[in-house]
């Protein structure tokens, strides 16, 4: 940031680390506390601050939850996830990898010996004291072939939160939306910490990082070819499977899944995530009637 003060240009390394981890002057990560963000005085997102993107705000927070794992000691946090159904946790597969496995042709299950939360009150000042608002993993009920998609089952729905919807129309349409990222930024040691250290108050807590949608196009990530949306908002590697949500309407356009490539952070489309059967057949919220359609997932399930 001061070399982007004093007119000086970056280089390639540069660029990318400054659009992955943003300084608060571009896009801020705000603390949330008691379900909703602090305010900001950043001039780009006053608007954050006032009733109306504070009430969709406040119920992606309460939806948002951290991803734990425990394999016989205490708990460790590992991603972000929310609520898509009562009883329905979307993640990314990458996340669920760690605690999950598969049998051919019986199905998906949590390893043995492992115990999995989500917990959706751990915030800057507000720890996990409340035994409402953390919830234990019953199932894994879908590790997707295609998509870095998971579907967790937990017990209930936490007291006063509600599923998000994904959108189903076409991701093309999110093209300079204004959105935000609600999850649990982590330390990433490959990164310069203090960079992450300006836009970070507290790692492994709760987060809402503002951004825009800067494009839709095809990538390829781990051999799979397909629709990715690019936006910058501020995320580090504990926002993996948070939702990617429109401002505007609250609804879920896209599953954050990486950052750090080629200058922008990366999602699922959501309106692609709806176009699967399987994953309309399990129950989460659409905005809108899902249709399946044919796509390479088709394939990718029939090997699995």
């Amino acid at each position: 940031m001061d070399r982007v003060r004093a007119g000086e240009t970056l280089d390639e390394t540069e660029t990318i680390t400054l659009f992955s981890i943003i300084s608060p002057e571009l896009r801020p990560a705000i603390p949330v506390l008691n379900d909703l963000p602090e305010p900001t005085d950043h001039p780009l997102w006053l608007d954050l601050n006032e009733s109306a993107a504070q009430n969709i705000l406040g119920k992606v927070c309460k939806a948002t939850g951290r991803v734990e794992y425990s394999s016989g000691a205490e708990f460790k946090p590992y991603g972000s996830g929310f609520l898509v159904a009562d009883d329905l946790i979307l993640t990314n597969r990458h996340v669920a990898d760690v605690f999950s496995m598969s049998v051919r042709g019986i199905g998906h299950f949590l390893k043995f010996g492992y115990d999995v939360r989500i917990n959706f009150c751990r915030e800057i000042d507000r720890w996990d004291t409340d035994p409402t608002c953390t919830k234990a993993v019953t199932e894994v009920l879908m590790l997707h072939p295609w998509f870095d998609l998971a579907l967790l089952r937990i017990q209930e729905k936490p007291d006063g939160a509600e599923p998000l919807s994904l959108a189903i129309a076409d991701a093309d349409t999110t093209q300079d939306t204004r959105v935000a990222v609600v999850g649990y930024p982590s330390r990433n040691p490959d990164e310069d910490v203090e960079i992450q250290r300006q836009v970070i108050r507290e790692f492994d807590s709760k987060h809402v990082s503002p951004g825009f949608v800067d494009e839709v196009t095809v990538k390829s990530f781990d051999g799979k070819t397909g629709r990715a949306i690019g936006h910058d908002s501020s995320t580090l590697t504990g926002n993996s499977g948070s939702p990617v949500v429109d401002l505007q309407t609250g609804n879920v356009v896209g599953l954050h899944f990486r950052g750090n490539a080629d200058g922008l952070n990366w999602a699922v489309p959501a309106c692609d995530i709806a176009s699967d059967a399987r994953i309309i057949d399990a129950g989460i919220s659409f905005d809108g009637v899902a249709v399946a359609q044919q796509g390479p997932w088709d394939t990718a399930w029939a090997v699995v």
